[in-house]
């Protein structure tokens, strides 16, 4: 789709009130960046700019003390799954506070599929004022999305619902 064919779809599901509000736009890094540019220019159903684009893989980092931070980063070769662990809760952590302010757009996803970070608070924490757009680099496989241009990263099927999900052209 086109990127006005995909805001002005996307600002009318934004107008539901309540429900599932979690939405994904597909497409190449270089597509990803000019969609952000057309929707920073649109409008949400209330009138407002849509919000910049937030990096994830930043937000979950800064969600960890910087001396755990170091300590974490030391420790990662002798202990991968504790590191899993605190950035899942450091994942969701920066979910649940970002998703505070209402309508956000969210890019940078590469730390949620190197740890393979369990996605569902994504599903349960986007609903009804707390409402995200993710900017997923990736292109649509059959009925999955290959993730980063990866042919064994996929998107989780049931992360997004189809009627929320979007491909660039």
């Amino acid at each position: 789709m086109k990127d006005a064919d995909i805001i002005e779809t996307m600002v009318s599901k934004l107008r539901v009130p309540v429900g599932r509000h979690l939405y994904g736009v597909v497409g190449s890094y270089d597509a990803l960046e000019r969609f952000s540019r057309s929707l920073l220019d649109a409008k949400t159903p209330d009138g407002l700019p849509f919000p910049e684009p937030i990096s994830i893989n930043k937000g979950i980092f800064a969600a960890i003390p910087e001396n755990e931070f170091k300590r974490l980063a030391e420790d990662e070769p002798r202990y991968p799954e504790v590191i899993r662990v605190r950035l899942a809760q450091a994942f969701e952590e920066f979910l649940r506070l970002t998703l505070r302010k209402g309508l956000v757009v969210m890019r940078d996803l590469e730390v949620l599929f190197t740890y393979d970070l369990d996605l569902s608070p994504f599903r349960t924490l986007c609903t009804d004022k707390q409402r995200a757009v993710l900017l997923l680099p990736g292109e649509r496989s059959g009925e999955r999305i290959c993730m980063f241009g990866s042919d064994d990263t996929f998107l989780p099927v049931d992360l997004i619902a189809s009627d929320h999900l979007w491909i660039l052209r």
